[in-house]
């Protein structure tokens, strides 16, 4: 079976990791409150990821098959989504998906972002604990929000 380079870079740094780090933001960081959408997927996975706000529609949502805590939404079409946790607390920034990247809050003081336009050139290193906040270029619209 040929492993996807985009699948290898993905994964390569997190293959020598043995655990989630237990740290986390401070309780008191500014974030918006809402019900989570809940879409339509077909749940494989056992553990269940804590979300499932981050999976396309209609998608199969897996384990990955050696790193625990890592969780694959893989699409009729073969395209796959990865969810890292959310270590980043970035469940409670949903509700700024769809909205203007200005629209987002303060960054906490000891919290770690990323804003990245999604067609940009970027790195493709992981931190659990990092926000990674992607937007439009154009329009500066918030595409996704997640840990990684």
């Amino acid at each position: 079976m040929r492993i996807p380079s985009s699948f290898r870079i993905l994964v390569m740094p997190i293959a020598f990791m043995t655990g989630l780090p237990n740290q986390s933001i401070a309780e008191n960081a500014p974030a918006a409150k809402s019900a989570h959408a809940t879409p339509k997927v077909v749940m494989a996975a056992d553990p269940q990821p804590p979300f499932t706000y981050w999976a396309p529609e209609y998608s199969t949502i897996r384990n990955h098959p050696r790193q625990r805590g890592i969780w694959i939404a893989e699409a009729a079409d073969g395209s796959r989504k990865y969810y890292f946790g959310d270590q980043c607390r970035a469940s409670e920034f949903q509700s700024f998906v769809g909205q203007s990247v200005d629209a987002l809050p303060e960054r906490p003081a000891n919290a770690t972002w990323r804003l990245a336009c999604s067609t940009c050139a970027g790195l493709s290193d992981m931190d659990w604990m990092r926000m990674n906040v992607t937007y439009d270029q154009k329009n500066r619209t918030i595409n996704d929000i997640s840990c990684g």
